[in-house]
Order: C-alpha cells, then sequence, then structure tokens
C-alpha cells in the first residue's frame, strides 16, 4: 500500500501529464524540470560517525540485505550512495568523470581501505542501486568512511561530504565512548545537518546495566555539545540484520531496530516529504497562474484590429527593451555589494592577525617557559610547542570562520532579499504596464521566491607537520637544552606567524570563493524570472499575431478553445489546492 506522500508524489506527475498535454509552452520547460524533480528526487540521508561504530552493518540492516562491505578493521574509505533501483546494480563514478557499472559483490574493490589504499584507483563515489522500500520516495542513504582512522584521507572524505546531508544518522556505541574526533566532528556535522538521529549501536555487546549507563554517558556529552536535550536508541544492527536475513523475529525483536525504522519512517512520510511536496506544488501553481495571464493577454489582444494589435505589441517591446536597463542596473547593484563583502573579509582578517596573533605569541613563550622549568628534555618541549601552535591556530580559526561564514551569509542573504525585491517590483511591473497597454487584468506570480537555500560554508582545519619539520626536529633533539632552547623558542614563534598567515589565506579564498558562487547563482535565478515573465507575455501575442492571419470562423474556435483551457487550469489550480492542503496534513 502507497504510503500517502507517494500518492500526493504520484498525483503531482500526473497533473505535471495534464498541464503537459495542454501545451502550455510557456512553462514547457518548467515543467520538465518539475518533472524530473519529482522523479529523481534525492534526499541524502547520511550515516556518519567514528570508525567501527558500524555504520556498514546498520545499513544492511536497514536494507535487510549485505550490500556494503563490512570488516573488523577501518574499512570503508569512499563514499557509498545507495539509490533505488527496480534492479541490483553498482557503478563506480571516478574523479575523471568516467563511469563504469560494476555487479555489488566487486563493491569492495573500490570502496575498501584494503583494496584501494589511499583510492589509488581514483573513485569520488560508488552509486548502488537496490529495490529496497526504503530507497523509494527519492531517499538516498549514505555510507561515510569512519573519522578519526589512522587514515587521514578517510575522515577528510567523510567531512567533505557534509555540506550534501540533508538529514543524518550518528552512530556510536558503548564501548569505547565517544573519543575527541567525534566531539570534533559533531559540531561541524550539527552546523550542516537540520535533522539528526542519535543511535547506540552494538547494544547486544553489553548487559543492561552498562548500557544504561553507556546510555546516560553519552546522553551527556550529546546534550553539552549540542546545547539541547537529544534521544539516544540503543540497537544491534547486527542481531537486526540477523533477524531479517534469517526470519529470526525474536533476534529482530530484540535489536530494537524496530523502533529506530519506525522514527526513520515517521520523519520520511512526515516532515521530508512535506517540505519537498510543498515546493513541488507551489511552483506548479507559478506555472498554472503564468498560464492563466498568458491566455486571457492572448484573448484580449486576438479581439485587436491587426493594425491595433501591431501597434500595441510595438509599444509593449519599446518597454520591455527598457527593463533590460533595469536589470543591468540590479546586476551592477549586485557586484558592488560583492566587492563590499570581499573588503569586509579582508578587514575582519587583518583584525584577526593584528589582535589574535599577538597574544599567541605570548601564550607560546608563556608556555615556553613552563616547558623549560618541566624539564631539560628538548625533544619533549618541542614537541609540546608543536601540538600547542597547531591547538591554538585551530582554536583561534576554528571560532573565527564560523562567526565569519555566519556574518557572511546574513550579509547575502540581506543582498538577496534586496534585489529580489527590486526584481519583483520590476515583474509587477512588466505585467502591469502589459495589462494597460493590452487593457486587460493581469496578475503576476512569477517571482523570485525568498531565499531558502541552506548556507554550506564549510572549512576544515588541518595542517600536518610536513617532512622538513619532522628532519629538524629529530636533529635537535639530540642537542643539550642549553643550545636548542633559543632556536627551538625562535623557531616557534616563526611556526606560529607562518600558519596564522597561511591559514588566513586558506579561509579568504575558501569564503570568496563561496561568496563570488552565490553570488552567480543570485544573478541567474533573477535574469531567469524576469526572462520567463517576458516569454510568457511575448509567446501569447505571437500566438495573437498569427490568429490574425486566420479565417474569422478559425479566430472565433481559437478563442472558444482559449476559454475552455483557462477552465482547464482553473480545474487544475483547484487541484492544487487540494493536494497542497493534503501535503500540509501530512
Amino acid at each position: 500500500m502507497s504510503s500517502p506522500y507517494a500518492t500526493i508524489r504520484q498525483d503531482l506527475l500526473e497533473t505535471i501529464q495534464t498541464l503537459d498535454r495542454m501545451n502550455l509552452s510557456a512553462s514547457r520547460q518548467r515543467l520538465a524540470e518539475l518533472s524530473e524533480k519529482l522523479t529523481h528526487e534525492q534526499f541524502n540521508l547520511v550515516v556518519m560517525g567514528q570508525f567501527k561504530r558500524g555504520k556498514s552493518t546498520f545499513i544492511n540492516a536497514l536494507l535487510g540485505a549485505p550490500i556494503v562491505p563490512t570488516s573488523i578493521v577501518p574499512l570503508t574509505s569512499i563514499v557509498t550512495i545507495l539509490r533505488y533501483g527496480r534492479q541490483s546494480r553498482a557503478v563506480v563514478n571516478f574523479l575523471d568523470d568516467h563511469r563504469q557499472e560494476i555487479p555489488l559483490e566487486d563493491i569492495a574493490q573500490f570502496v575498501t581501505e584494503k583494496q584501494n589504499p589511499e583510492n589509488k584507483l581514483g573513485v569520488r563515489e560508488v552509486e548502488v542501486y537496490y529495490p529496497s522500500d526504503y530507497l523509494k520516495d527519492g531517499l538516498c542513504i549514505v555510507d561515510t568512511p569512519g573519522v578519526g582512522s589512522v587514515f587521514q584521507h578517510n575522515t577528510d572524505v567523510a567531512y567533505g561530504y557534509l555540506p550534501y546531508a540533508d538529514a543524518g544518522i550518528f552512530l556510536v556505541t558503548p564501548d569505547p565512548p565517544m573519543g575527541e574526533s567525534e566531539h570534533r566532528f559533531l559540531q561541524d556535522v550539527r552546523n550542516h545537518v537540520d535533522k539528526l538521529f542519535f543511535v547506540l549501536n552494538k547494544a547486544d555487546l553489553v548487559d543492561e546495566t552498562d548500557l544504561k549507563e553507556s546510555l546516560a554517558f553519552t546522553a551527556n556529552l550529546l546534550n553539552r555539545d549540542l546545547e539541547r536535550t537529544v534521544d539516544v536508541l540503543p540497537v544491534s544492527a547486527k542481531l537486526a540484520l540477523d533477524g531479517k536475513l534469517n526470519g529470526k523475529g525474536e533476534k529482530l525483536a530484540h535489536s530494537n531496530f524496530l523502533k529506530f525504522e519506525r522514527q526513520l519512517d515517521d520523519f520520511l512520510h512526515r516532515d521530508k516529504g512535506k517540505i519537498f511536496l510543498q515546493s513541488v506544488i507551489s511552483s506548479l501553481l507559478r506555472s498554472v497562474a503564468d498560464e492563466t495571464m498568458a491566455c486571457k493577454l492572448e484573448q484580449e489582444a486576438a479581439r485587436l484590429s491587426l493594425e491595433e494589435l501591431t501597434a500595441r505589441v510595438a509599444q509593449f517591446e519599446n518597454y520591455a527593451q527598457s527593463t533590460a536597463k533595469d536589470s543591468e542596473h540590479q546586476h551592477f547593484i549586485l557586484e558592488g555589494k560583492t566587492k563590499k563583502l570581499h573588503r569586509l573579509l579582508d578587514n575582519d582578517l587583518a583584525r584577526l592577525q593584528k589582535e589574535d596573533l599577538p597574544v599567541l605569541l605570548e601564550k607560546l613563550k608563556e608556555k615556553f617557559a613552563a616547558g623549560l622549568a618541566a624539564g631539560p628534555d628538548s625533544h619533549r618541549l618541542e614537541s609540546e610547542l608543536q601540538e600547542f601552535v597547531f591547538e591554538a591556530i585551530k582554536a583561534c580559526f576554528t571560532a573565527f570562520r564560523k562567526k565569519e561564514a555566519e556574518k557572511i551569509a546574513a550579509e547575502l542573504e540581506n543582498i538577496y532579499l534586496e534585489i529580489a525585491a527590486q526584481t519583483n517590483a520590476l515583474i509587477t511591473k512588466i505585467v502591469k504596464t502589459t495589462a494597460d497597454i493590452f487593457e486587460v487584468e493581469l496578475q503576476p506570480f512569477t517571482m523570485v521566491e525568498t531565499l531558502t537555500d541552506k548556507s554550506d560554508f564549510y572549512f576544515l582545519l588541518k595542517d600536518d607537520p610536513d617532512i622538513i619539520d619532522l628532519i629538524q626536529l629529530s636533529v635537535r633533539s639530540a642537542l643539550p637544552l642549553s643550545i636548542a632552547k633559543k632556536i627551538i623558542l625562535k623557531r616557534m614563534k616563526a611556526t606560529i606567524a607562518e600558519r596564522f598567515e597561511r591559514h588566513c589565506g586558506r579561509v579568504r579564498y575558501d569564503l570568496i570563493r563561496r561568496i563570488d558562487s552565490t553570488s552567480k547563482n543570485f544573478k541567474k535565478r533573477l535574469n531567469e524570472k524576469v526572462d520567463l515573465t517576458l516569454a510568457t507575455i511575448r509567446e501569447a501575442l505571437g500566438r495573437a499575431v498569427a490568429l490574425k492571419n486566420e479565417n474569422e470562423q478559425e479566430v472565433s474556435s481559437t478563442l472558444s478553445l482559449l476559454s475552455a483551457r483557462l477552465s482547464d487550469v482553473d480545474a487544475v489550480k483547484e487541484q492544487l489546492f487540494r493536494f497542497q492542503a493534503q501535503a500540509n496534513s501530512l
């Protein structure tokens, strides 16, 4: 039996087909895009956490089949995306953009550290298509490498996928408890993922007393990290998978996995589907409203004489040409405000370097003095100072990066809303002017929407010692402390200044790239809305002009067809309002 979400989604696909059969030329491209969106909707549910928390086994338990490779050692090194497919198959996407279809049993050759060490094969990701009910309705389950393993590139891959996560399942286990790498990862996760499920996996490995203690400990840590109360659900993915594969209902029930599945189903069928369907319905309502405007305009234009119609079309085109200057002016304003954001970032970075670098250097001297008092071991002293430099810079730039990204995101939204309001005013003016020229009542609906895109500002600060650092450390560690200490302090001062400047450059490059990309997308979106309004009007007028070459009977027949089309479009609009009410009640 289909879910309410699936029923509405199918109804919307059929509505798009109905509108397409009406040959709504003004909306044809938009209808095709919406059909594609409904058909291939992708909602990324990312399974994440530290290595060896049982993420791959957890995914297999969800699917009820051993699809994703598992092992007793840190295994997954490449992102694996599981999608719905009628036939089971896998596709490897390589970094050079070529693709290769492979049997499911060969996945391990491409996604595991053992068979593809350090990603020697150049794999971007592997897509697995499988006929699971969980993967219907556009859901994609994503298996990511674990953070905190001995393989740093695995951690990098896991961090790199955060901007693409729509919801997440964060796995921990009772033994060992949450570690520092998980705390750091969770801080970044919460900035990207709106919905998180917290699961304590491998609950079958401890007794009831230890399980309660582990749940309380984990919940306290999560509450502290997230600054809110969270629920942690204990499960055993291993028992759940065994129960599903071998028909052992008792094991499945004991795994507590069914409770998690009910929570997931509730979210997928209510929250996720509701937001997605509302977006599609709003877009279809805009298409219907634009088509209503086009039909009314064509009707009124067709009733004019050819001479009068030609004169009014020319009047409209003269006005339409003037709107290009308005659009160019908006682009000029957007470009200026974007450059102003560049300067804002540069000023903030300069202030950071001026204010925070001297503080870090002073703390370095204090750390150096404390290290000297602790003993004459130069090797230990330099190691401690290196760790201090790394952690101090990391803490400084992590805080700055987060605050600056939020500041820039707010500025970008203000810029977008201001220019979007100007664009909407321009669209309204275009429609009103057209209505005045052709003496018909028209209502614009193609407007720029409120900014809703989630910012993907993201920066992973990581700086490992290079080979020169290691060689220099080895040589100096053999020197007496009386000789080495001056060298150590001088070098650490230079290091902290150099790395501070380097990270300023990293942050600047990353944020400016994102600012410019966002600005470019703004400009494209604004152009599309104005162009679509003008295209809708021009196509209606073009059809009216072409009609003047027909005889009186043809004109009468076309006007009747336009009236019938308006009635059909109104019927579709009422249907969409019903779908909207159904989606709101999910």
